[in-house]
């Protein structure tokens, strides 16, 4: 697909203020898109060469297609209007937005004020000192695209010297290439716990030196860095957590990745990477708290049976507490990369015996009245929740009574 000079109706295009913005706006989305397996979002504490936050990349791009390639922006804000893939036509103009950038390095070096003021433009020192990372990343888009099929292929692979071979084979000697290439392969490797081991085989030991010497310091730090982004995906004042599918799932993620290091690496506590990952786990455990102390008491909530009014089951209830055990099962799986044990072994004690008294209770006043619509629905949440909290086999055994309980109404 080539793109013309110009498209239909580009001279009627509003220029000044409001044209400007139409060719921010429009190629912002496609460059975003196009480096999307660099980037992370808030909360950021700790910078990785290989990552890029979306919001300074975003920042980037407003200056780049404002002051350095607003022509270039223009024909992409055309391309997009006129129905063309957005992330294939920001490719096409690549070679070009890369050959103004180019040239605006070259004028900076002879013009300290025009230095100065790009970064103004572009957000400040931080966006700055990511430029080189977003340039590099523009210039190895091919590369990087290669990197994320590579940690698909890698993260499939059992044997550990058959993903020795693989990682040898990554022949990336530039570090900031390296460093972006490793944060887009680990984010499509389901379990990057076996390309760790690979990588230890590799340098001849588990120790942060010879990973380092090795040349898979980039590794580590692309595991940290998708650890870290875990973190925002839990909501820091959650109302339980407004989805807890995608919550678990970013725990269960964070617990992989940093298995992955602690399983095959000695990492000294007090050394860089070791004051990270203790962060990270205090972090997330941070944000786990509150809703950790709230399981139990959503189950009695659902439970229990209204003391004024006329009794009922509320819906919203009970989806808090399936939620919350859902919670609990997946932390109570990843507690080994969590700093929760105490908290875990109290909302554990306690949830086991409140949904055991209670679906007790739910079950006897279903024997008493197996016509009432409202004992049946506490008590099919109460065994849902046994089934989560214990094991199926409790599940089924209270099912039966159930079932015994209504087949001998239907007696007589």
């Amino acid at each position: 697909m080539a793109l013309p000079d110009t498209f239909p109706g580009v001279k009627n295009q509003p220029h000044g203020a409001a044209g400007t913005k139409r060719r921010i706006d429009a190629g912002k989305d496609a460059f975003l898109e196009a480096l999307e397996g660099i980037l992370v979002d808030p909360p950021v504490p700790h910078a990785f060469a290989g990552a890029i936050e979306r919001e300074t990349a975003g920042k980037i791009w407003t200056w780049m297609a404002r002051d350095i390639a607003d022509d270039e922006a223009a024909r992409l804000a055309d391309a997009i209007d006129s129905g063309a893939d957005a992330v294939e036509a920001f490719d096409l103009l690549l070679p070009e937005i890369l050959e103004k950038l180019k040239a605006n390095a070259v004028a900076e070096k002879d013009d300290r004020e025009l230095e100065r003021r790009n970064s103004i433009q572009m957000g400040g020192e931080e966006a700055r000192q990511r430029l080189a990372a977003v340039i590099m990343a523009m210039r190895r888009r091919p590369l990087l695209a290669q990197a994320g099929k590579f940690g698909i292929a890698v993260g499939s692979m059992s044997d550990e010297a058959a993903m020795a071979t693989a990682l040898q084979s990554i022949s990336i000697t530039n570090p900031l290439t390296r460093a972006l290439w490793m944060q887009v392969m680990v984010g499509h490797m389901a379990n990057p716990s076996r390309a760790m081991a690979a990588a230890v085989a590799i340098a001849g030991g588990n120790g942060e030196t010879r990973i380092t010497n090795a040349g898979y310091g980039a590794l580590v730090e692309a595991v940290l860095s998708h650890a870290q982004s875990q973190i925002g995906k839990l909501a820091s004042q959650p109302n339980l957590f407004s989805d807890v599918d995608f919550s678990c799932k970013a725990i269960d993620r964070f617990h992989r990745l940093m298995r992955a290091i602690n399983y095959n690496l000695e990492i000294e506590r007090r050394s860089l990477w070791g004051t990270i990952m203790t962060d990270l786990t205090a972090r997330l455990s941070e944000r786990l708290e509150r809703p950790m102390k709230e399981i139990t008491l959503n189950v009695t909530q659902a439970l229990r049976r209204p003391r004024d009014g006329n009794d009922r089951v509320d819906a919203d209830d009970v989806l808090a507490a399936l939620n919350g055990l859902y919670l609990l099962m997946t932390v109570r799986k990843c507690r080994d990369s969590l700093a929760v044990n105490a908290l875990l072994d109290q909302a554990w004690a306690d949830t086991g015996q409140t949904v055991e008294v209670l679906v007790t209770r739910a079950l006897d006043m279903y024997r008493g009245a197996p016509a009432d619509p409202v004992a049946r629905e506490r008590l099919d949440a109460g065994i849902k929740m046994a089934e989560i909290r214990f094991n199926p086999e409790y599940a089924d055994i209270l099912r039966r009574a159930r079932d015994g309980a209504e087949r001998r109404t239907a007696q007589g």
